[in-house]
Parts: structure tokens; sequence; C-alpha cells
């Protein structure tokens, strides 16, 4: 244990959570560090990188910014896990629980008898000119009073060991989601130590937690229909949202998916509208109802508080709690708690006062350097501002803002944050930190998470805790006094299980992103397929000579990436190598670009990202590993090197189908995911084949070679004819040979057979893409070879040519009906690819 603490050197003037005053390891943590000690440096430092590559492929990120996917970076955490004394927690516990008490009674009064303003308990100015206060929301009455189903406090420890509150999170409280996550990382790194150390469990929370919303239902169903409401991917906790509803079992939804009709909440899906009876929200108050909140909000439901004053639909937290987040009620939380409970806080806040009354700006402008200026009321997205650290005229300005308008700030006691070890370069160094805890409420009381998600700063000379500012992450162990028990959110053996195998859940805007899904997959893998072909005949010993083929495969290339000809780039016989790499390199990494190998693996990711809850990790790594290819190489201009990339795209693009067809059930979501895969390999198929095999000349043998092994049917050409490669049986393996996995035929019958089971959806109207789709496989089946392949006076194939924009014509109206059909009233959100002439 000496090796790991030797060199541990605590922060003065601040709380050790590991060391205590007399410089011993304290009690709790010592069979942890003993563990610890027993790996070794490296040992440790090993299985934390296995770690940390496991974050980034499972896609756990945190958008520090709110804005697009560039700012959203890999879930920071640490190894070392936060022990907290079993003895101190249930101290710990008892006072969230009596905080979950509070302000629930704050909420309930705030929004019923308003007692606190009538007898001036509260000044006025926090509640009625609270814009967290939505008079619109008064008349929702959520059951059995509870306006919180699920509170998140943001907890520090004072130099004197102890706990304090430091923020509450009531409308919603992020975090549970990230500290399970921290759970299985940590868990899975040091498997042995965590079993030792006896650590309490985590799932049973979460199993209250979906137990309590199931009890919420207003009609009490046996299987209500339950859904977590996002905002989506620019929401700074988008994975959260996507992790629990996989793994609590709830659709991840958008304010789009969801409609009101008499006062009733109803999912869009494709199968109708199916009644919603609960919502676990992940937005905030005021984006979710247009109408009666924010009106300028686009990611909320209409009608959606009347639904909820009605009783139709329960929300949970109930709309309007966030007030109870407001921090200029800080301060008088300590009194109310005395005035609704009778009884002393058991977890106390850090001192705050509200600039508000005179008195206490007065003294917080007089120690102005004690204090942390915050914002008085949510919704502000100012960061905190030390006094101290300010230059004489930022205080000036500062004093000024506080008096001009003093309701607008509170103060904060600056006082220093304990410091847990963290796994620094190979050893422990200390960083400041803080704890969110987590409590969900249940039919007869509270559940606290035995644990929860640690926080630390960057820097050790930093006192900043913030994922925004660099912070960290931490696991919160809580060793159990007794055995622990195994809890699994599967129902138990004993309970009767309605059997399923339908699929009624699934929205147009899910079904339209599977749907491009598949279509970006596909695209990016015939470009990976048609770039490989080119890159092998680059960097064949033959060349320049041996290789005429080139000049049509890069001539095509250039046409499906919608590129202008240039003049002289490419030069019958001989190629230009210098700028030919380049327009490779080009094709395959500019990010300006909308066709390109670039463009189709950044949109599937994206598309990916949106639809997390039902693919599978397994996919998602794919995904994720697929972008990591293509940036790793992006500096590359090696020819070689390039293919090598190429090869390692197309292994993936290839794992990435099969698990979709082995992993997913083959309901509605799979089809549409697949229907967008064949309808793009249909239709870029045929547009290869039209650029490549329409202008014959003395050079078509090598090009109807290159041509096979874009399609991945060389050897399966090679065994049925064992001669040179000629145009009809050509033609016919990758035209109309349906038992061909690459042919057109083959795409068209997948097609259609998915667009029969579609039509078992309730729809209006004529089916007229299965008119269509039966029509196209008809168009295929009858064509024939000998009158297609004529070559005319100009050496052309004109007849070829015509029969396969026929095909590209009708594959695109095909998918204009299916998208008008299922997938219209959804926000288009893809760029459209000109390969298909500006049509979906």
């Amino acid at each position: 244990m000496d090796s790991l603490i030797s060199q541990y050197l605590p922060i003065p003037g601040t709380y050790s959570e590991m060391i205590n005053p007399e410089g011993s390891v304290r009690s709790h943590w010592e069979p942890m560090i003993k563990q610890l000690s027993a790996h070794g440096a490296a040992s440790i430092s090993n299985r934390w990188n296995h770690a940390r590559r496991a974050i980034r492929q499972n896609g756990i990120t945190y958008n520090v910014s709110g804005n697009e996917s560039d700012s959203r970076r890999p879930w920071e955490l640490d190894p070392v896990p936060m022990m907290i004394a079993p003895d101190e927690w249930e101290h710990i516990s008892e006072g969230l629980i009596q905080r979950m008490h509070l302000l629930n009674a704050v909420l309930a009064d705030s929004y019923g008898e308003q007692t606190l303003l009538k007898k001036g308990v509260l000044p006025s100015e926090l509640i009625l000119a609270n814009k967290a206060f939505l008079r619109s929301c008064c008349p929702i009455k959520p059951p059995d009073g509870q306006y919180l189903t699920m509170l998140a406090v943001d907890l520090a420890r004072a130099p004197n060991g102890e706990m304090r509150v430091v923020k509450d999170r009531t409308q919603t409280p992020s975090g549970a989601g990230y500290a399970l996550e921290n759970r299985l990382m940590v868990s899975r790194s040091f498997p042995t130590m965590y079993r030792d150390c006896k650590i309490k469990r985590l799932a049973g929370f979460f199993s209250t937690l979906r137990d309590r919303l199931m009890e919420l239902s207003p009609q009490k169903k046996d299987k209500p229909r339950i859904v977590i409401l996002t905002p989506g991917m620019l929401s700074e906790s988008y994975f959260e949202h996507a992790y629990l509803a996989r793994y609590l079992g709830f659709p991840l939804v958008q304010g789009n998916d969801l409609t009101v009709r008499d006062n009733q909440v109803f999912l869009k899906t494709l199968g109708g509208l199916r009644q919603v009876d609960v919502i676990l929200r992940r937005q905030n108050d005021s984006d979710c109802d247009p109408l009666e909140l924010d009106p300028s909000s686009m990611l909320g439901i209409p009608g959606l508080v009347q639904a909820a004053i009605s009783g139709e639909v329960v929300i949970a937290n109930s709309l309007g709690s966030g007030l109870a987040e407001t921090p200029a009620l800080l301060p008088f939380y300590p009194m109310l708690c005395r005035h609704f409970l009778k009884e002393e806080p058991k977890l106390w806040t850090v001192p705050t006062w509200w600039c508000g009354q005179n008195m206490e700006m007065n003294q917080v402008i007089e120690n102005l350097d004690d204090y942390v200026i915050k914002r008085a009321f949510a919704g502000s997205q100012e960061r905190p501002i030390f006094p101290k650290w300010l230059l004489p005229e930022q205080r000036e300005e500062l004093i000024n803002s506080i008096q001009d308008d003093p309701k607008r700030y509170i103060a904060q006691e600056n006082t220093a944050l304990s410091a847990a070890p963290c796994w620094v370069e190979g050893q422990l160094v200390p960083r400041h930190s803080m704890i969110r805890a987590f409590v969900v409420a249940t039919s007869d009381g509270w559940k606290v998470m035995p644990g929860g998600l640690g926080r630390t700063s960057s820097q050790t000379d930093s006192t900043v805790v913030s994922m925004e500012r660099g912070g960290g992450s931490k696991d919160i162990w809580i060793p159990a006094k007794d055995e622990i028990k195994k809890i699994s959110l599967l129902p138990t053996s004993g309970n009767d299980v309605e059997l399923s195998r339908g699929e009624d859940n699934l929205s147009s805007r899910v079904a339209d992103n599977l749907f491009w899904l598949g279509r970006y997959i596909q695209r990016a893998e015939l470009q990976t397929r048609m770039l490989r072909t080119i890159l092998r005949r680059l960097t064949e010993e033959t060349l320049p000579d041996g290789t005429p083929e080139l000049t049509e495969l890069l001539r095509t290339l250039g046409v499906m990436n919608d590129l202008p000809s240039e003049d002289g780039l490419i030069e019958r016989p001989v190629v230009d190598m210098d700028r030919t790499r380049a327009f490779i390199c080009h094709i395959i990494f500019d990010e300006g670009q909308s066709n390109n190998l670039y463009a189709a693996l950044k949109n599937a990711k994206k598309i990916g990202a949106t639809v997390r809850d039902r693919i599978s990790m397994d996919t998602w790594r794919i995904l994720d590993r697929l972008d990591t290819e293509l940036q790793g190489a992006a500096s590359e201009d090696d020819l070689t090197d390039i293919a090598d990339m190429l090869d390692n795209l197309i292994v993936l693009l290839s794992a990435f189908s099969g698990l979709g067809f082995e992993s997913m059930t083959h309901g509605y979501a799979w089809r549409f995911m697949d229907m967008g895969f064949r309808l793009e390999r249909a239709v870029m198929s045929a547009m290869v084949m039209k650029e490549l095999l329409t202008s014959p000349d003395q050079y078509e043998t090598p090009v109807l070679d290159a041509m096979l092994e874009i399609n991945s049917s060389l050897i399966t050409y090679r065994t049925r004819y064992q001669s040179t490669v000629a145009i009809l049986p050509l033609l016919d393996l990758l035209i109309a040979d349906h038992t061909n996995p690459r042919s057109i035929a083959f795409q068209l019958e997948l097609i259609n057979e998915h667009i029969r089971e579609l039509s078992h959806l309730p729809r209006l109207g004529q089916l007229t893409e299965q008119i269509q789709s039966e029509e196209l496989v008809r168009f295929v089946e009858d064509f024939n070879l000998s009158m297609i392949t004529g070559i005319d006076a100009a050496g052309n194939r004109p007849n070829l040519s015509e029969y396969l924009q026929r095909v590209i014509d009708m594959v695109q109206d095909l998918s204009v009906l299916i998208n008008d059909r299922y997938l219209s009233h959804v926000q288009p959100t893809h760029n459209l690819s000109s390969l298909l002439g500006g049509k979906v």
C-alpha cells in the first residue's frame, strides 16, 4: 500500500477524502487501496487504457457546449472510486430523503395554496417574478402529490468534513445513467477489487425507478406505455438519455414523435397512434409545450400542459418542478425545513445569501473575496464568478452590476472543496471533488441510490468542478455492512409475463433514421469497394500502360461524387500519379464534400447516434471504428496505406451488415434499415453499370473485370464460366440473377418483401409503393439481354443505357413513395445525394 500513497500529498487547507489528519489512510479506504497496491501502477494504467478505449468505442460522450458533434467529447472517468463510509452514507441518505420531502412541499405550496407568500414567509419575487414559476401548471395535480419522481443533489464536503448541499436539480435531474456506466466500467476493470470490497449495487435504484414510473399510470394499467422524452442529440447528456432508454426498456422519443388529441398524449407510430401513459422527461419545463409555455420552443408537444391537467398523462418530474432548483431559494431552505417538516436540516446548504435583501447585499459587497457570485435564477448560462481573481476594473464592474440589480445575484461561501485521489500519469494525485446523489420516490417513501456521480476538477490547483470546464468523473463506492443481494431488472420467474413479438412503438422519425442509416452504410460500402478497385490498379507493377481501365474508373468515381471533370486530370493511356493521388484523397477525406466517403461515414455515425436505443452496442462500436479508421488515415497520402485502410473499412462495413441481420429482430425497424440498404445498392449499382458499360471500347475486358470486383462477384463469375469476362453473362449475374446477393434483382425482391410486410400497417389510400415495387421486380425479370446489349454505329449501347436509367428512375420513384407514405411528416435532416437526382 505504501507504494501508492507514499508520494500522495493532500492539498493543504482542504479535507482529504482518503488521508486522515494523522497522515494514514482512512479505514473505509484501506481495502480498496490494498487491492490497487497489489495491482501495481503498470497494471492499473494498462487496465485503465483498455477502459478508456471502451468508453470511446461505446460512444460515452458529453456535449460540452450543446452545439454540433465537434463539441461532443468522450466521457472522462477516473479509475479510482471515491469511498464513502457506510455510517456516513446512512446519514447522507436521511438528509437526501428529507431534502426530497422539503422540495416537494415547497412545490406543492407554490402551485397550490401559496401560504408561503400569503404569510410573508418568502419574498414574493422568488416565486411570482420567477420565470421558473409556470402559472399555467398550477392546476396540475401529480399522483400522490409527488411533484418530484426523481431528485439529484450536488454535494460538497467542507473543510470540517461536513457534507453540504450546493445545488438541487429538480426538472431534469441528469447523471444517474452516467453513474451506472461509471460503475460498469470500473467494476469490469477491477472485478476482484469490486467484489472483495463488497460494494452496494446500483441496479435496485433503477428497478425502483422503473416500478415507480409504472405505478404512475393514470389508468393503473398492467402494461402502461412509458416513454423517455429527449430534446435530441444537441443535449449535453444525450448519451445518458439513450442509455437509460435501453437499460429501462422504454422508447426514446422527441417532441415531434408525440401528439395530443382530446387531452390524451399519443405516440405517432407506423401502426397508428398509441396512447402514452407516463413521460419521463429529459428536457426543461419551458421547452415542453409551445402553446402554454415558451412559444419559440421547437422541442415541445402542443397541448401537453392541458393533457397533464386533465390527468390523462403523468409527467415525471411534474411540469413546473424547475422552480425548486432556483438558486435564490437556497438560503431559505433551512427555514423552510423547520416551517414544513418541523425539524432541522440533516444536510445543510452551503452558506448562501440572496442579494435581493439590503443587509445581505451589503454584506456580500463588503466581503466580496469570500464568496462565489452566481445568478439567482435558473436559466442563465453565465459561469460562477470568483471575485478574488478579478482585476480591479472587473471587480468594480461586478459591484455595480450587483447594486444595479441585486435580485439577480446570490453569493455562496467560497470554501475549498474536499480532495479525492485521481490516477494521473501513473500515480495518485489529489483533485477537488463533489458528489451528485440521486433519490427516487416510491409509493410509500423514497429510495436513495447507494452511490452516485463523483466529479473532479481538471487540475490540482483548480477549485472548479465542471464537466464543461474539462473536469472528470468518478464512481462512488459505498461498502455494504451485510451480504450483497443480487438485483436484476428482469422480472422474477414467479411472475406471469405476457408474450410479445410485436413492434408497436416505432415512430416515423426513428424509421426515417434507420432507413437513412442503411442508405449511408451502403453508399459508403460501394464507394469503398470502388476506391479499392482503383487503388489496386494504381499500385500494380504494370502501371501506367497495363491498366487502361483506370481512366473510366476514375471518371466514374468523379461522377458518383458529383465532381466536375477536369481536362488533363487523367489522360489515357498515362495516368498522372500526383494529380490522381490528390484526386483520390479528395474523394475520401475532403470534409467539404456532401457525397464522398467521408460524408457517408460521418452521416452514418450521426444518424446511428440518434437511434442508439435501437441498435446493439456491438453495432455502435462498428460505427465508431469506421469513423476512427477513416480519421486515423486522414493524414496519409501513401496509396498503399490508404489501400490498407480501405480493406479495413470493407471488413467493418460487412460486419455492420451482418450484425444488422443477425442481432436485430426482423420487425419494422430492421425492415426500414434493410430497405434503405437495398434501395441504395440497387440504384448505385445501376449507376456504376451505366457509366462503365454503355460505351464499350478496346479496353472493355479490364473494365468488366473491375465491374465484377466492385460488386464482389469476380469469384462467382469465374466459377461459373471459367472464361474471359463477357458482357452478357456479366449483366445476367449483376442484374437478373436473384441468387446473387449483389444483383439488382436480389435487392428488388427483398425490397418487395419488406413492402408486403409494411402493407399490414394501417394506412389510408392505395398501396402505390407496393404496385411500384412489384412492377420493378417484373421489369428486371423480363429484360432481354440480347436486345439491350446491342452496339450502335457510334460504338455505344443505347438500349442498355436506357434500360439502366429506367431502373434508376423507378427505384427513385419507389423511394419517394415510401417516404410519402411512411416518413413524410418527419422534418428532412439529411443531405440528399445528387446520385439520386435530388430525389429521396
